[in-house]
């Protein structure tokens, strides 16, 4: 896990987000450092946690629920207001790489 506790070490300088930042928002989370651990090597979105530790948090804490985590991938994945910039392409890989073991999860 030496390269999830690098990105967050590296969040320090990350810009902060409009409404304040908050721990939540800049670096993972216990709960959520677990919950990686528990991942499959492959499935493991180490650029999201590093570049974006707010939506690894949020994705851990709804991991549970499958109606919810579907609808937060959902939600991150498909653009609705048009215009936006969206994830880089390595973490729009990620995502939709846990997003199908979250479902090979709910076929088991």
């Amino acid at each position: 896990m030496p390269a999830i506790l690098a990105a967050s070490a590296r969040l320090a300088a990350a810009p902060r987000p409009r409404c304040g930042a908050r721990d939540a928002d800049t670096t993972l989370q216990a709960a959520t450092r677990a919950w990686l651990r528990q991942l499959p090597a492959g499935r493991r979105p180490l650029r999201l946690a590093e570049r974006h530790p707010h939506v690894l948090n949020r994705l851990a804490w709804c991991w549970a629920d499958a109606g919810l985590v579907d609808a937060v991938f959902d939600d991150l994945l498909v653009d609705r207001r048009g215009g936006r910039q969206g994830f880089a392409p390595a973490v729009v890989l990620e995502l939709r790489r846990l997003r199908d073991h979250r479902w090979q999860l709910d076929r088991h």
